[in-house]
């Protein structure tokens, strides 16, 4: 479960930027927030805001923050890493970028931070709470006498001889992690299998390729069962579906894919079809390729494996305008789905952005639930913070209020004269 983000120097995000899902003391909408031990978390967040606020950037540090971490183990020497620190000051370009998690994995609680440039890592520290009290398991500062730290006796003589394996570009969580150490392991886990971040502006051969195999992979059917049942749910017309599969040959045409770069597709590649079967009034069953479906059903189609197994396995899903193609009433349904209890019993989170204002009721949401973003048009630079920052009243119309701009976080919008 993630508790809280922080990025500094990331794209329009220059100062230090904080992202939370620890819930507030009041216990309105209990559904929404879970209790593990003295955490109350919060299951989801939506977050607002203007295009070209930095919404798009917020979910590209999550997700670049992540990426680091996976890809750290194969990154050569000189590689560069994958930051794009404030452009617009001069002061912030030389300076690294920062990220941090506090999550729980294996029933721990950790801190996870590093701060790095596009060719070398400057600090890193890991804490875990074994007890109530945290314990350092590892720090890192190139600019100390040394290097690594390590404040527990046990677990300097565990991670020592990690050092000497690791390099200046790579983070020492991922290094120790894939020596098979005991403190590393679990956190690096966690974000290898635990936080999803997903693109959900893809084209339709994108969007096979990546849901393809997961339908696949449906022996047992089940997946095929919770499909059909959100269909059902949405209101949309699809009685059954059918995945065909084959493998590609190194000489055909790909759609979507140029020629020269055929010879980069992994031998044993697959293309996919999905068609979709809709029952009609006189019991015939008609048959359409899911390219031919609305946007809205191929998102469903992306989204119901996804969705299934972060509800079987606890994770957390990020996605940037989550509500693109998708029915306000849907949105709210998907959404839902995250506060049921019932359904998600392993405590998966949900983190999104957003432009349908739906969500925007103390009814469905509650106040530190709901983020906004929003960019100075004379610094350039993107500023998070909450709905609880305003503590409005619980029957206040939050939606009408954040149109009128009371929030802030909207377009200033001319009248047309101009044009």
């Amino acid at each position: 479960m993630l508790l809280q983000f922080t990025v500094e120097n990331f794209r329009s995000f220059k100062n230090k930027t904080v992202f939370s899902l620890e819930a507030s003391s009041d216990n309105d909408l209990e559904d929404n927030f879970l209790i593990n031990g003295n955490e109350k978390i919060l299951r989801s967040a939506a977050i607002y805001g203007a295009n070209a606020s930095g919404k798009s950037n917020f979910f590209l540090a999550l997700s670049a923050a992540v990426l680091l971490v996976r890809t750290s183990a194969s990154r050569q020497p000189g590689t560069p890493l994958m930051v794009t620190p404030f452009a617009f000051s001069e002061d912030s370009a030389g300076q690294p970028t920062f990220f941090e998690f506090v999550f729980i994995a294996e029933g721990t609680k950790y801190v996870y931070g590093f701060s790095c440039d596009r060719f070398k890592i400057f600090t890193e520290y890991l804490y875990a709470y074994y007890s109530k009290k945290a314990t350092t398991v590892f720090s890192r500062d190139i600019s100390a006498d040394s290097v690594y730290r390590f404040t527990m006796p046990a677990i300097r003589k565990s991670l020592e001889p990690v050092v000497e394996r690791n390099s200046d570009n790579k983070l020492f969580l991922t290094t120790g992690a894939l020596w098979n150490s005991r403190e590393l392991t679990p956190p690096y886990h966690w974000f290898e299998n635990n936080i999803d971040i997903l693109e959900t502006r893809n084209d339709y051969t994108e969007l096979l390729n990546q849901i393809g195999p997961m339908y696949e992979n449906d022996k047992d059917h089940a997946l095929r069962a919770f499909t059909k049942n959100i269909l059902k749910q949405a209101d949309i017309n699809i009685d059954d579906y059918n995945l065909d599969s084959r493998e590609i040959r190194g000489d055909e045409p790909i759609p979507g894919i140029p020629d020269p770069l055929h010879s980069l597709i992994p031998a044993g590649s697959k293309a996919y079809t999905i068609t979709t079967s809709h029952l009609v009034s006189d019991r015939k069953s008609i048959n359409l390729s899911l390219a031919e479906e609305s946007e809205g059903t191929r998102s469903l189609f992306m989204l119901s494996p996804v969705l299934k197994n972060a509800f079987e396995t606890g994770k957390i899903i990020c996605a940037d305008e989550f509500d693109a193609h998708l029915h306000p009433m849907l949105l709210m349904f998907l959404v839902g789905l995250f506060h049921n209890p019932e359904i998600n019993r392993h405590n998966a989170q949900l983190i999104i952005s957003l432009h349908s204002t739906e969500l925007l009721s103390l009814k469905v949401m509650r106040r530190d639930q709901i983020y906004f973003i929003e960019k100075n048009p004379n610094t350039f630079v993107s500023e998070l913070y909450s709905l609880d920052e305003f503590s409005p009243r619980t029957r206040e119309n939050v939606r009408q209020a954040y149109l009128l701009g009371r929030y802030g976080s909207v377009p200033h919008l001319g009248n047309g004269d101009a044009l």
